[in-house]
């Protein structure tokens, strides 16, 4: 169902923000499309550069593009208001920005740099239309950050205020291969790392559902942890770097360490030993929740790291090329049994 129902209304209050009922589907979509089209296309020249070409962009029936040589990647995402987030929770600029870095961020997991988004829009007549245009602001900004461009999209009514970003990308070519991150590449004898610092995010959400928790927290903190919620940095170069460094085995990390590396282990036949602590968190986060903050960082989701795994010699490679914080964590097993987490002792 598109937006042909929702009616323009006449005579609105000049104080008021206009809404999209105000606006209409049509006028709506030529408002976004033109607050994002100077951005769009110098992102568009970026990728012609690298050997993407956009053809027919917003407008057509369906976008046209020709992607070069090497692999095409595809992912999508869905954000569901009340579901994924809170409006009053998170700005509509963060809200465009993550909206885009979680896709964008499982195309760099495979190595690969983002091409094209096509960008679905299920809105009800009573969002502001100022919110909707700082969104797509957002989306540019981690556009402009990872790369890609907004080649077209959808916009229907919804009860429910909902955003769907696919994305495809496009591997690199290094003579005659395409190396690419995967999940099931992980084999024994390989160590387990992670960029960054993790559970940043996980603190930052609970912060957000209890207000109690941020009040006992300074306003620099409180922030750092918020922001590591709703505007992550996905590890796009990150990933690319880590597959010219030859590194086989990797997946960001969206569920949680735990969960994903299990995921990890399960698609290569393998189990891993994670050591508690040498898994990375900073110092605000464990200031923040003392006695939480493991759990946070094991569990807590949304961090979008890279998970990798890699034998010895390629690990100092990879540290060496890759211009972020790399923490080698554990070891992969052979018997698959699993992800099992050590202490110092290791019991």
């Amino acid at each position: 169902m598109t937006l042909q129902n929702v009616v323009p209304t006449q005579g609105r209050a000049y104080n008021l923000p206009m809404l999209v009922s105000d606006l209409g589907e049509f006028a709506l979509i030529d408002r976004l499309a033109k607050s994002i089209e100077s951005r769009n296309n110098a992102l568009t020249l970026a990728l012609e550069a690298q050997g993407s070409s956009l053809a027919l962009g917003i407008g057509d029936d369906a976008a046209v593009w020709s992607a070069g040589s090497g692999l095409t990647v595809a992912t999508t995402d869905t954000m569901v208001e009340g579901s994924h987030f809170l409006t009053d929770q998170i700005g509509w600029r963060d809200l465009g920005w993550k909206a885009i870095a979680t896709n964008s961020s499982d195309v760099g997991a495979m190595g690969c740099r983002p091409t094209f988004a096509l960008v679905t829009l299920g809105l009800h007549g009573d969002l502001p239309v100022e919110g909707l245009v700082e969104m797509y602001a957002g989306m540019m900004d981690a556009l402009e950050y990872a790369g890609g461009i907004i080649a077209g999209g959808d916009v229907v009514k919804s009860p429910v205020f909902f955003v769907t970003v696919a994305l495809e990308g496009q591997s690199m070519t290094i003579g005659n291969e395409t190396p690419l991150l995967r999940r099931g590449k992980a084999a024994q004898g390989d160590l387990v790392a992670v960029t960054g610092p993790l559970g940043c995010s996980g603190g930052g959400l609970r912060l957000a559902l209890d207000d109690s928790e941020s009040g006992r927290l300074s306003e620099e903190d409180a922030d750092h942890l918020k922001l590591a919620h709703n505007h992550p940095y996905p590890r796009v170069a990150e990933g690319i770097a880590l597959a010219r460094a030859g590194v086989k085995s990797a997946m960001d990390i969206s569920d949680g360490l735990l969960d994903d590396l299990g995921k990890l282990c399960k698609e290569s036949g393998v189990g891993a030993i994670i050591r508690a602590s040498d898994v990375p968190a900073d110092a605000i986060l464990r200031s923040a929740f003392p006695d939480d903050w493991l759990g946070l960082a094991l569990g807590g989701g949304e961090d979008y790291e890279l998970l990798f795994t890699a034998p010895p010699d390629v690990m100092k490679i990879a540290i060496r090329e890759v211009d972020a914080p790399i923490s080698v964590i554990g070891e992969i097993q052979s018997s698959p049994s699993g992800v099992t987490v050590v202490d110092e002792s290791n019991s």
